[in-house]
């Protein structure tokens, strides 16, 4: 039975500047609701609380608290970074707005993982065998790590998870779930949006 991790703390990374996009990703529409209101909505059944990084502040009617990133123009790891600073929770899960093909039942399996296992982090990959850090769960203790790889001027995750203990799911144990390949997709360009629209339409690729 799914339920609410009570020392998970959910974040949605909503920061960064969408050139590519042109427009600010957690504001685009895909089934009558915006990406951050659809990630919200995944995460709230999962985590104790959420939290959006990257916007200082949000409409009223979202219900939602927003921190502004600590180190502006850091990148993904300056979100993680951000979130895990002011974490209340030891486990921390990261998902970023722009994934609109995400399932709550998978980030309950993601949860589940984390909490029984010992890793720092725990990262899923996608078919291509790519770990996609931006749908993970962070340790608060990874905190040290991250701050080290700032001051090292990084702004991705590349050279971070060789630092930590990292239990990776692999794709076969993903797929094995019924999960669909496109599950980590994301949107960058405004042919990525339009495309999503069509799905999110009743075309190819279902959104749940």
């Amino acid at each position: 039975m799914n339920r609410r991790f009570s020392n998970l703390s959910g974040f949605v990374l909503a920061g960064g500047e969408s050139r590519r996009m042109g427009q600010p990703k957690h504001r685009l529409v895909l089934g009558g609701e915006t990406l951050l209101e659809r990630q919200l909505r995944l995460l709230r059944p999962v985590c104790r609380s959420v939290t959006v990084i990257g916007l200082s502040e949000l409409p009223p009617d979202l219900r939602v608290s927003a921190l502004p990133d600590e180190l502006p123009g850091r990148g993904p790891l300056g979100g993680i970074f951000t979130g895990l600073l002011h974490t209340r929770s030891e486990y921390n899960l990261f998902v970023g707005c722009d994934l609109p093909f995400l399932a709550t039942r998978f980030l309950h399996q993601l949860a589940g993982l984390a909490l029984n296992g010992q890793a720092d982090v725990t990262v899923p990959e996608d078919r291509q065998g790519r770990r996609q850090p931006l749908c993970a769960i962070y340790r608060r203790r990874a905190l040290a790590v991250v701050r080290a790889r700032l001051r090292e001027g990084a702004h991705k995750t590349d050279g971070f998870f060789p630092r930590v203990r990292c239990r990776v799911i692999t794709w076969r144990e993903i797929a094995s779930g019924g999960f669909p390949p496109h599950m980590f997709d994301n949107l960058n360009t405004p042919a990525d949006y339009e495309l999503a629209k069509i799905f999110a339409n009743g075309g190819l690729r279902p959104l749940r």
